[in-house]
């Protein structure tokens, strides 16, 4: 049963600084590069000054800067408990329009056992410990995680078609060409019609892992030294729920590229990959990643770079597996091709040795050209529905199996301790 609330919400002073906060907001923290870090700081009001801190002892300089934002009502905390949908309008790489709308609330925490609330991905240790030192810092969450729950009825589709009418709380602009709306929902009815909504569903963390088991050991710390009996500010995640059946949810693909690899393993491996998989030669990168973008079920793309070779591999037993992960592309090259033929272990994937993951072709294919990896393979992303599958048998895909896009971006809302609401 997931418990899902409104809540007192702290942002930017809009009387101030007006409803339009392209300059406060930024991507979440782990998506940020140096050069763009860079960037996002010019403004030294940027929400990036809280998410990454400073260039020394970062968490003390993130949680006095963000009391001081508090003080000089930078940031403002609503005095009642709300909801608000967020609605983001982008281009697809086909060129087609998508709207994409869920429900920004508090998600109260619950261990993955009890089967309310699932992962469907591996996490980084060295990522949680950086998070958990931030919300201890700054007492709060400053980025959301990103849930998926079903709605067979509809009903909360329809309750945000209806919200959407209104006009925004805040509006900004990303670098993807997104367009950004939050719009609050103060009707008492509609805000204990979305609680009573959530309480049957269960939740699949879409993007926000490492956010999400960050949360869960800093409840865990805090109830040790505490141990209190009443719910405590710290049981709830600020979190964006969408629909399954949101028209607007889409999945890109994450490549893999490879570098230090024994070149004799890579030389071999066109062969290798022959005895299990019939592959077909294409004529260039671009040729490779649209064959496929376009082809059925489990095939991937492989790219050498010396000798030069683009295969399309797909699995000569084309039946479904029992095991719906074995299904994936992405789990497929891991253990197929990673670990069985190039010598990747565990350890070097989960702390990303010789290997990195990298969304959309362009950038794949740039990586490529400047020499600085061996090969790469292409993979399709996998659907809702098989996340879902994955998800509910208790497995985890690979790392970076899925990049949901767009992401959830941070500033707009934030949720610090002291600002939980009063009733549960």
């Amino acid at each position: 049963m997931a418990t899902v609330i409104p809540f007192k919400a702290v942002h930017y002073n809009l009387d101030r600084y007006g409803r339009e906060v392209t300059r406060f907001v930024a991507p979440p923290y782990d998506v940020i590069d140096r050069p763009m870090e860079r960037r996002l700081k010019e403004d030294r009001l940027n929400i990036t000054h809280i998410t990454l801190g400073g260039e020394d002892d970062k968490y003390a300089v993130a949680a006095r800067r963000l009391k001081r934002w508090l003080e000089d009502e930078v940031l403002v905390c609503e005095s009642e408990d709300f909801f608000f949908v967020y609605e983001q309008t982008f281009t697809t790489p086909e060129g087609g329009q998508r709207v994409r709308s869920g429900i920004i609330g508090l998600v109260k925490l619950e261990d993955f056992s009890e089967g309310t609330i699932m992962p469907h991905e591996k996490t980084i240790p060295k990522h949680k410990a950086d998070r958990l030192e931030l919300m201890k810092a700054v007492e709060g969450d400053i980025e959301q995680i990103f849930l998926l729950y079903d709605d067979p009825s509809g009903h909360l589709e329809s309750l945000l078609a209806e919200t959407k009418k209104k006009d925004a709380e805040m509006t900004f602009s990303d670098t993807d060409g997104v367009r950004h709306r939050i719009i609050r929902i103060a009707d008492p009815t509609k805000v204990d019609a979305i609680r009573k909504s959530f309480q049957p569903a269960k939740l699949l963390i879409a993007d926000g892992h490492h956010r999400y088991e960050t949360a869960l050991e800093l409840q865990k710390e805090t109830r040790a030294k505490e141990c209190p009996q009443e719910t405590m500010d710290c049981d709830y995640v600020l979190a964006t729920l969408v629909s399954f059946r949101n028209p607007g949810l889409v999945v890109y693909p994450t490549h893999r590229l490879i570098q230090k690899v024994d070149a004799a393993l890579l030389k071999d491996l066109p062969a290798r990959l022959e005895e299990e998989f019939e592959l077909r030669k294409c004529d260039s990168a671009d040729a490779l990643a649209s064959a496929v973008e376009h082809a059925n079920g489990k095939a991937f793309g492989v790219w050498i770079l010396d000798p030069e070779t683009y295969l399309l591999a797909a699995p000569k037993d084309s039946k479904s597996a029992a095991n719906p992960m074995e299904d994936l592309p992405v789990w497929i090259v891991q253990e197929k091709v990673l670990k069985r033929l190039l010598g990747y272990s565990d350890h070097m994937l989960d702390t990303k040795i010789n290997i990195e993951y990298v969304k959309g072709t362009g950038p794949t294919r740039e990586l490529m050209e400047s020499g600085e990896y061996q090969a790469c393979f292409f993979v399709k992303p996998p659907t809702v529905q098989q996340v879902m599958e994955v998800a509910q048998t208790g497995q985890k895909m690979p790392h970076k199996s899925t990049y949901f896009f767009p992401k959830i971006w941070s500033g707009p809302l934030l949720y610090l301790f002291d600002s939980r609401p009063v009733k549960r």
